[in-house]
């Protein structure tokens, strides 16, 4: 608790931001172990988090149509799970799918010929399915649908519509594939894909981010979202960069900056944390309290390096871990061996205090294995920023101050942190690496979907930024 809290404060003294004492109070009741003094155990992770990473690919590979078992699907149409009752998740969601597919083209640099021919394929045949659905006529959501048959046939049922983040993050993924087409002197076929799909998407966003009946990531409440703004501003941000180059102008910068300046609007003063949602006009009314994981999702998957390290995302994190170390029971369980070595447990995480939604149906909320990694990966990258900041010398009075031999010390506890929720990932995946979206509250065994594809494409983002930050310790 003690480190936590140093670790803490050190990134407020990082961003200018004077800590009162009301914060400070907040940090101090992080509840990582009090005596969290061992060093990094990623001795003893290391060796699952690389078969993890493997079994992880293989399945999000094996999560993208076409299919053998399934000669009815789509190719590029990719299933959020292979899980057709308690619960039915076989249908192509826009929002899972564009994070699924930007995990993928995350692959192409490392990949040797032959798996890259894979991967390009599976692009393309997401890029196929994308314009399929962009052209549907009868969509009463437009591109805002939520939800697709795996055969691209739009989904006739009642759900909560139009989710508007999904073509934001659609858009993102694609103009990052459409920079490596540019790059590698495909100029012509990047140009097409911005113009026949990109931009689809990018003037949707355009026209319907002000919108306060659009639903949240989780499908259950309606009005003005943290989430779904960020993703809305960082794609019409990118697309603004992009044509420029093109010598166009749609207005997106314009538009991007007015999302900007909305966002500003949903750090409650009273809570002292994020909120998740403004301007509620619908859906669930449970969620007193407003505390939600997706703004941390939000961050990690659209913000920038100072929304990653500011005080605002580190009272909100540790509100977050501290509402579900108390929640659930699994966290009673603090340390674990891992191939014959102790590690320290983080928190099991969940999607917000007040959820009810148990993986098949109503009852209590459970932990999600993705929001478990998602928060790993928020300590490795914060560890990340950390490195970067000392070596452009932004650093050398904050760590002394901090009495740190030096920063690399604070940079290792934070890999530490990381790595006890990356062990509370391992202690709740089952021994063959298979992965659900949820972890029963009281025994700790999968719930829900199983072979969630977000879920291994969580992991696969945490694991990335471990690495990064075991390579820049190294160096």
């Amino acid at each position: 608790m003690q480190l936590y809290n140093q670790a803490a404060v050190a990134f407020c003294v990082l961003q200018a931001v004077i800590v009162t004492p009301a914060i400070g109070s907040i940090l101090k009741q992080h509840p990582l172990h009090p005596h969290a003094t061992d060093k990094s155990p990623h001795i003893g992770l290391q060796q699952w988090v690389a078969a993890q990473d493997e079994y992880s690919q293989q399945h999000i590979l094996a999560n993208i149509a076409p299919f053998a078992t399934d000669p009815q699907a789509m190719p590029g149409a990719i299933c959020a799970s292979p899980s057709r009752k308690h619960p039915d998740y076989y249908y192509s969601w826009t929002r899972d799918s564009a994070l699924v597919m930007s995990e993928v083209i995350n692959w192409l640099p490392s990949a040797n010929l032959t798996f890259k021919r894979e991967l390009e394929e599976k692009i393309e045949d997401y890029i196929g399915f994308t314009r399929h659905v962009q052209q549907l006529k009868e969509l009463k959501y437009g591109l805002g649908e939520a939800k697709f048959h795996m055969d691209g046939k739009p989904f006739r049922g009642s759900w909560c519509n139009a989710q508007t983040d999904g073509p934001a993050l659609r858009a993102r993924t694609l103009m990052k594939y459409a920079r490596i087409l540019q790059n590698s002197g495909r100029q012509e076929q990047a140009g097409d894909l911005f113009y026949k799909v990109i931009l689809n998407d990018l003037l949707y966003v355009q026209s319907v981010w002000m919108d306060p009946h659009n639903c949240d990531i989780w499908e259950e409440s309606r009005g003005m979202h943290f989430y779904t703004l960020s993703a809305q501003q960082r794609a019409l941000e990118e697309g603004a960069q992009i044509a420029e180059e093109l010598d166009e102008n749609w207005g997106f910068a314009e538009t991007a900056q007015q999302i900007s300046l909305r966002l500003t609007g949903f750090w409650d003063h009273r809570g002292g944390y994020i909120v998740t949602t403004r301007n509620h006009t619908g859906g669930i009314m449970s969620k007193a309290s407003n505390l939600d994981s997706q703004v941390l999702l939000a961050i990690l998957h659209h913000g920038s390096a100072s929304q990653l390290s500011s005080q605002e995302t580190l009272v909100t994190v540790s509100k977050l871990i501290k509402s579900f170390d108390r929640l659930y029971q699994v966290n009673q369980v603090q340390q674990t061996q891992i191939n014959g070595h102790w590690v320290q447990l983080g928190v099991a995480m969940g999607r917000y205090p007040e959820d009810v939604y148990n993986g098949d149906g109503v009852s209590r909320g459970n932990p999600w294995s993705l929001i478990t990694s998602s928060v790993a990966e928020y300590h490795y990258r914060l560890a990340l920023e950390l490195l970067t900041a000392a070596k452009s010398n932004q650093l050398a009075e904050f760590a002394g101050m901090m009495r740190w031999q030096h920063t690399w010390g604070l940079a290792e506890y934070l890999l530490a942190v990381g790595d006890r929720f990356m062990a509370r990932v391992w202690l709740h995946t089952d021994n063959d690496h298979k992965m659900y979206e949820q972890w029963d509250r009281h025994t700790g065994f999968g719930r829900g979907a199983v072979h969630l594809t977000w879920s291994y494409t969580a992991h696969l983002a945490a694991s990335r930024a471990r690495n990064l930050l075991l390579k820049a310790l190294s160096q």
